[in-house]
């Protein structure tokens, strides 16, 4: 009986390694990624494009709705929830909020820019 409960603990490990495989692999135009990963460039610097640019396999990102813990997890036009509520590790894919609206960095405002948040995230506001 012990046999079988080790090869079982065993198999659950193998399984839980496996789940990151890929993740952080290079990729390029010629270099696919596992599925269920993309290739996620950098952005392009200010000074021109780069050729033969390289990418990093990582996990699509998440569409409003979907669970996230910052809101680098979500689309571009996303921010996650969990900026808004306190003492909140995780939350979902949402809008970005408008003008005079809560913030806790840049990226949780439709225009961009948010202004006043503190250290611990608190106080911030969406301005132009």
């Amino acid at each position: 009986m012990k046999s079988v409960k080790t090869w079982l603990l065993c198999a659950v490990m193998l399984g839980a390694v496996g789940c990151n495989e890929g993740v952080g692999d290079r990729c390029d135009a010629d270099t696919a990624c596992p599925e269920g990963l993309e290739c996620s460039f950098s952005p392009p610097p200010r000074s021109g494009p780069v050729e033969n640019p390289q990418g990093v396999c990582d996990y699509p990102l998440r569409a409003e709705g979907e669970p996230c813990s910052q809101a680098a997890d979500c689309q571009t036009a996303l921010t996650c929830s969990n900026h808004f509520e306190a003492n909140t590790r995780y939350g979902r894919c949402v809008q970005k909020h408008g003008l005079g609206e809560a913030c806790f960095q840049d990226r949780d405002c439709a225009a961009g820019t948010c202004e006043g948040a503190d250290e611990s995230g608190l106080g911030g506001t969406c301005t132009p």
